[in-house]
């Protein structure tokens, strides 16, 4: 069936109707194309429950169709509702499983929560049920046992559903089950003693305990199982009423029908059925875990073999009733393995530190596992697969029971806020180390420290498995040269020096066609361009080119290689290419921060600032040596008036020598804008003799903003330097500062050409034309409306889908 036809079952049980979005939800266009919270295309929206509408949408950021949930949560929402509702968004996110529906993200627009999830192509269970009535018993135990897989994951990772029912359950035309809605569940851990504050849940579905206001723990969603199960089956449910709450009152005083009396039902299930339905939580199933290997042993019993897609460990509410052991299930062979692929498995981290902080490792490790299994030619085993080695530690024999190459162990230490995590990758056959990594982090909010923590290790770790793909191909020099380069590249201010491609062709001459140098030498040659356009010794433009051509002949599915294809763009003023170039780098590598920083500066000038600037924070956060990128955050809070974030970002790069005279020119236009003109000759003194090209510009932009140099000169000058070979990003820059002094001069003529000229060959930045207050002379004119016209029809075909 095509999309529109069969769209995502909402969670919460909504109306799986197509309907035409509406216009109210969506309060911001970019072209044709209507977007929420400045990044969802809106595809139509699926449907309506009672916590608000799920929209089918496209990420214009990664491309990717997903489902939107806005929440109404009426108007004062408590605030200790939203931290708890914030707190169990975080939790789901951390179930990851083939029968779970992902929770990607939490955010907030014009004052409203909304939640990003998997989009999910299928029919909801209960439409199922309404066409089909009762199921074969083989194909209604296939589909429970796919939930209580999915169900296991979620209570490992110490999550309750406590709405489960038909309309929560996605079946797709390829039979795959999906389990969705974990937006009003809670934590397991640390409440499960904890009551009930009000009814949480569907009461058709809910467990005596929940009906009663007693303790809910993992053993509810056994009993929604079980009535799920006894639908599937007998084609109704268990118990009937003339109302929803008298059907889930009849619960509390009746034991449950045998589903043999309403349909030929086989013994062994009938019998799993009625021990979920248990009145007392301890007498049913241990746990969902153990309720699937009943499933699994049941269906091999009639000659259906089923293969596990995970074996999570158990949930932490162990007390129920023993079912039959589990038959031991027939080994399938894995799928091969494409040229150049790894497979790796990261055992349960071990954690040393403060009991109340246990839980940290293993929420890391699920967010390593998400992250690394989005990472293009790496496969990842789930955790609930690896579960069981969280006592067992020899990596040969998690290597050799889970059928991978390469095994991840580690330890994370805890000491007041900071962690410190401690990673080691070993050969899976031989047990032999390949490489070992240290990080630390330190927040107080622990959720933001364990999606941190995993983005840095991500990142350290895709670097490293990419480099062991080419240890038995090139020479050890060249790999131990290149490491020497990372490791300079650790703790230099990238992104403002050049210093990188001596070292770099160093390796390219003993290994001239090794991908990752090949990539990184074409992103560095592109970056010098920029930096040394003035340069007549060396044709930096040719030889950036030529770089560029090597890393798509050599290397053109490395990360790098998008990067350097999205930073030519940049300087060619193709601004489109340059956002699907870098969208493609971070859907094949999340964590890499330089195409973070380079997209961010990009959001930052193309009308979506708020939006660059946390990403631009993000890239600095998982590579503090890419503190260049905060000088655009500077740069946007200053327009901003927001003083503590210009303050925040000059203080760290203040720290990085190497950014002093990017630092300085952003400290100089920023005392021109506001008038202060003792700044501005500050600037200028230290500025020095410098004879690097912005540094002169520099010096000539306070002269011409203090008054010391006739506009006339100044004029010569910027056209003398416009008249040479700059790229249309270069240019526009240069013509930027000018519009800017010859305006704080008061020659408005002059501001305007260069504006003007700007507008006519690359400008995008939206950020400045509105809100720079050097501007503000220019902004009634009808020149320059002319010329935001254009630019803004440049930003909207940027953003267009």
């Amino acid at each position: 069936m095509s999309e529109e036809k069969n769209p995502t079952a909402p969670p919460g049980g909504t109306d799986a109707t197509l309907l035409t979005p509406s216009r109210t939800a969506v309060p911001e266009s970019t072209g044709d194309t209507e977007l929420f919270a400045g990044r969802y295309a809106m595809l139509g929206l699926v449907g309506r429950g009672g916590m608000g509408a799920v929209y089918r949408v496209r990420d214009t950021l990664v491309g990717d169709v997903v489902a939107l949930k806005v929440l109404e949560l009426g108007p004062t929402p408590a605030p200790e509702w939203l931290e708890r509702f914030r707190r169990e968004v975080r939790l789901a996110r951390r179930v990851s499983h083939a029968h779970v529906a992902r929770t990607f993200d939490l955010g907030e627009h014009a004052g409203r929560l909304f939640l990003t999830m998997e989009y999910v192509e299928g029919e909801t269970l209960q439409a199922l049920l309404e066409r089909e009535r009762a199921l074969a018993p083989v194909r209604a135990a296939r589909i429970v046992l796919a939930l209580c897989e999915g169900l296991a994951a979620a209570h490992a990772a110490g999550v309750v559903h406590r709405d489960l029912k038909p309309a929560n359950v996605l079946v797709e035309a390829s039979g795959r089950v999906v389990l969705t809605d974990f937006g009003i569940a809670r934590a397991v851990a640390g409440e499960s003693a904890s009551r009930t504050q009000g009814l949480v849940g569907t009461p058709l579905y809910m467990a005596p305990e929940q009906l009663e206001g007693g303790e809910v723990d993992a053993r509810a969603d056994l009993y929604a199982v079980g009535l799920v199960l006894y639908h599937l089956l007998t084609g109704e449910p268990p118990f009937t009423g003339e109302s929803a709450m008298a059907v889930a009152f009849a619960r509390l005083r009746q034991p449950p029908p045998d589903p043999r009396l309403r349909a030929h039902v086989p013994d062994a299930l009938a019998a799993l059925v009625l021990s979920c339905l248990a009145r007392e939580p301890s007498e049913r199933p241990a746990g969902a875990l153990a309720l699937a290997a009943a499933l699994r042993d049941w269906l091999a019993s009639v000659g259906e073999s089923v293969e596990a897609t995970a074996t999570p460990v158990p949930g932490t509410v162990t007390t129920g009733r023993a079912l039959a052991p589990v038959t031991p299930h027939r080994h399938t062979p894995r799928t091969p393995l494409r040229p150049g692929e790894q497979t790796l498995a990261v055992l349960p981290l071990r954690f040393v530190g403060p009991r109340e902080h246990e839980s940290l490792a293993d929420g890391v490790a699920e967010s390593l596992i998400d992250l690394l299994s989005r990472t293009r030619g790496l496969r990842v085993k789930s955790s609930g697969a690896t579960a069981r080695f969280r006592q067992e530690r020899d990596p040969r024999v998690a290597a050799r029971e889970l059928g991978v190459e390469l095994v991840l162990d580690g330890t994370l230490q805890g000491a007041g806020r900071t962690v410190r995590a401690t990673l080691r990758i070993v050969e899976g056959e031989s047990g032999t180390q390949l490489w070992s990594g240290r990080l630390d982090e330190t927040d107080d909010d622990i959720f933001a420290l364990q999606d941190r923590l995993a983005q840095r290790m991500s990142e350290a770790l895709r670097n490293e498995l990419l480099l062991l793909t080419y240890r038995d191909a090139v020479p050890e020099e060249a790999l131990a040269l290149y490491r020497q380069v990372m490791s300079q590249q650790r703790t230099t201010p990238r992104g403002m020096s050049d210093d990188l491609i001596a070292p770099l062709e160093r390796v390219l001459s003993v290994a001239p066609d090794f991908p990752p140098a090949v990539a990184l030498h074409a992103v560095s040659m592109l970056r010098a361009w920029f930096l040394r356009m003035s340069d007549k010794e060396r044709d930096w433009e040719a030889l950036a080119r030529g770089s560029l051509e090597r890393a798509m002949r050599v290397a053109p599915d490395l990360v790098e290689t998008q990067l350097a294809r999205a930073i030519l763009a940049s300087h060619e003023g193709r601004w489109r290419d340059a956002v699907v170039a870098l969208r493609g780098a971070l859907d094949q590598a999340p964590t890499y921060a330089p195409a973070l920083q380079s997209l961010g500066n990009l959001q930052c000038e193309a009308g979506r600032a708020g939006e660059g600037m946390e990403r631009l924070k993000l890239a600095y956060a998982l590579e503090p040596a890419l503190v260049v990128s905060l000088l655009e955050v500077a740069r946007c809070s200053a327009f901003r008036g927001d003083e503590d974030g210009y303050r925040w970002s000059l203080e760290r790069l203040d720290a990085q020598p190497l950014l002093a005279l990017a630092t300085l020119t952003l400290r100089m236009r920023v005392a021109a804008w506001r008038g202060d003109h003792d700044e501005v000759r500050r600037c200028r003194t230290l500025l020095g003799d410098e004879l690097d090209p912005i540094a002169v510009f520099a010096a000539t932009y306070c002269s011409c903003v203090l008054g010391e140099m006739d506009v006339a000169t100044a004029v010569a000058e910027m056209d003398a330097l416009l008249s040479r070979r700059l790229s249309p990003r270069f240019a526009s820059l240069l013509c930027q500062l000018a519009a800017e002094q010859f305006c704080l001069r008061g020659d408005t003529e002059h501001s305007l050409r260069y504006l003007q000229r700007a507008a006519d060959v690359a400008l995008i930045d939206l950020e400045w034309m509105d809100r720079c207050p050097a501007l503000a002379p220019l902004r009634p004119l009808p020149a320059f409306t002319d010329a935001r016209r254009k630019v803004r029809a440049r930003v909207e075909a940027i953003w267009s889908s």
